[in-house]
């Protein structure tokens, strides 16, 4: 089976761009060029900002979009060989809010339903953690920080980002199962986010 992707198909072509500069296209002629389909991941990873103006974290990034477009891994798989899902919305209120309604949301019959586990939570000055274990032995984190207004707009309502992120998936129809299932999960949760805030005060 042919899992070759396009440069400018590749879901990440536009952020890959705009964070160093390089389309994805001309990336992938750069690495081809310096041998890359002989090189492995942490290869690739070395040669980027050797020889380019690329930072270690992009680095990374763009070594996995050149496994996917090239046909070394399919979209959504990681360097380790297992896939990730994710999810997110804009939603109202500040960090602590936000998190306090998925919480009173993730009741323990809707955890049950997924099979997560007893959720940890954490903080930073800037993020809201919300992670739980899986039955089937991948893990989930819910990551929320504040959403900033757009230029030239202000606003006195908080907004914040709840970002959901699966990872350690095994097989890229399990990926793709439990994004639908995210994305149901987050359109549920934003229903009705007022009665929800309610149940937390």
């Amino acid at each position: 089976m042919n899992t070759e992707t396009s440069p400018r198909e590749h879901p990440r072509a536009a952020s890959i761009e705009s964070g160093t500069g390089t389309a994805l296209e001309t990336w992938v002629q750069r690495i081809t060029e310096a041998g890359g389909p002989d090189l492995d991941h942490a290869a690739i990873a070395r040669l980027l900002p050797e020889r380019w103006d690329i930072t270690e974290w992009w680095a990374q990034g763009v070594t996995v979009a050149y496994e996917q477009v090239i046909g070394r891994r399919v979209v959504g798989q990681s360097c380790d060989g297992d896939f990730s899902a994710s999810a997110s919305r804009t939603v109202p209120g500040d960090i602590d809010a936000v998190r306090d309604r998925w919480a009173t949301f993730m009741t323990p019959a809707r955890r049950e339903q997924l099979g997560l586990e007893e959720p940890r939570l954490s903080d930073t000055a800037t993020w809201r953690y919300w992670r739980a274990a899986v039955a089937d032995g991948s893990r989930i984190s819910v990551n929320i920080t504040a959403k900033s207004s757009p230029a030239g707009r202000t606003s006195t309502e908080p907004r914040s980002t709840l970002g959901i992120e699966h990872k350690g998936l095994e097989t890229a129809t399990g990926r793709d199962a439990w994004k639908a299932a995210w994305s149901r999960t987050l359109a549920d949760f934003t229903t009705s986010p007022d009665d929800l805030l309610k149940e937390t005060r």
